[in-house]
């Protein structure tokens, strides 16, 4: 193996509507000039022949991720050899990162300083945990004295829970939070996570799992039995989806911050990946009103995304059109003109990609809420 420029394997999955079978194949990734190719395990012969024209990245290969290659998305379900595997065990590291109760409103510099560490979030769910759930999440330490006031605190409100990758994932998330205890988070980690924004030891903002194990452990309670309830109202709030390109480019923390900082309270998060069929029923009504229909879909459905739900903290304005002018015009160069601030100025590229989707139409926030946070939920 040339160790200057590794060839990397991984298994693939797609499921084939038309025919209803689930097939499987492999691919290569070549480092040296960032070629991949497929290989039908099936059919026992190439599927897609080497190519660079594709948008795969080395930050993409981990375990569980989605991947949008020439209009199919596969899914990645393991490694296809030892090498690989071995090369990827800390590249590809997972651990479980949360978000306390009544800590929400800070996901976004929680996002960007993930984003900063080169980490990348591959699963998010805004919600709500079972006693039952929070039981068996802190079985360790049943019989403790403060056993109950974890499990009383943890199941009092909304959590943001985090599955991150990322070369040594489990110390970086540790690094950034900063100790357990807050007097010596604000002396030894003054710029941590817990030193910034922990109101007390127990309600010290965050969790991360401290070991291999225990990150297993906490991401199979969590997201393998999909134990979080999302939470969403679906009453006078709008829709903004963070789009792929933006994810990809480290974006979500700021856009999030950007945000709740114009005045808007998260009342719904999920992180969500859309076949090409999904993003173009969500987009439908905009099929024939703009021409780069077809793209805008395709983007859509490149990559995971991250679905909010929006309402207004204190205001009685409409929140769709509040977060039209946050968002900007939708083409970035015309938002750097008149709105230079705005989401679209400051991330955006071009039409296709600039940064968000946000709901233009008051009728149609129920509908786009709807279908993240009850038809795509229930379909994953």
């Amino acid at each position: 193996m040339n160790s200057e420029f590794p060839v990397y394997g991984f298994k693939l999955e797609f499921f084939d509507e038309q025919a209803e079978l689930l097939r499987h194949y492999y691919l290569t990734y070549r480092t040296e000039r960032g070629e991949i190719e497929i290989f039908d395990l099936k059919l026992r012969r190439p599927f897609l022949k080497r190519t660079t024209l594709h948008n795969v990245t080395l930050k993409d290969l981990y375990v569980g991720n989605k991947l949008m290659i020439n209009g199919r998305q596969y899914t990645i379900t393991d490694y296809a050899d030892e090498y690989t595997r071995n090369a990827f065990s800390q590249t590809g590291q997972h651990t479980y990162a949360m978000l306390k109760p009544g800590f929400y409103h800070r996901l976004g510099e929680a996002l960007d300083r993930i984003y900063q560490e080169g980490l990348i979030v591959a699963n998010l769910r805004f919600g709500w945990v079972s006693r039952d759930t929070a039981a068996l999440f802190y079985q360790e330490h049943e019989g403790k004295p403060f056993y109950e006031t974890l499990v009383r605190y943890i199941t009092s409100g909304p959590i943001v829970a985090l599955e991150l990758v990322g070369p040594n994932a489990i110390a970086k998330w540790r690094q950034i939070i900063g100790p357990t205890y807050l007097e010596r988070a604000k002396s030894e980690a003054p710029n941590s996570l817990r030193a910034l924004y922990a109101r007390s030891t127990t309600e010290n903002f965050a969790h991360g799992s401290d070991s291999p194990t225990s990150a297993a452990r906490e991401l199979g309670i969590i997201f393998g039995n999909r134990s979080v309830q999302l939470s969403w109202q679906l009453r006078n709030t709008t829709c903004c989806v963070i789009k792929p390109h933006a994810l990809k480019a480290g974006y979500a923390g700021k856009i999030i911050a950007q945000i709740v900082q114009s005045g808007f309270e998260i009342t719904g998060a999920m992180l969500a990946s859309l076949d090409i069929n999904m993003s173009t029923e969500f987009l439908e009504v905009y099929r024939g009103v703009t021409e780069d229909f077809v793209e805008i879909s395709q983007e859509l459905a490149s990559g995971p995304l991250i679905a909010l739900e929006l309402k207004l903290a204190s205001s009685t304005d409409s929140p769709v059109l509040a977060l039209r002018e946050v968002c900007g015009p939708r083409d970035p160069i015309i938002a750097q003109a008149l709105r230079p601030n705005s989401i679209r100025a400051k991330y955006g590229i071009n039409i296709v990609k600039n940064a968000v989707h946000c709901t233009d139409i008051e009728d149609d926030a129920l509908l786009e809420c709807e279908y993240f946070f009850t038809l795509i939920d229930q379909s994953m």
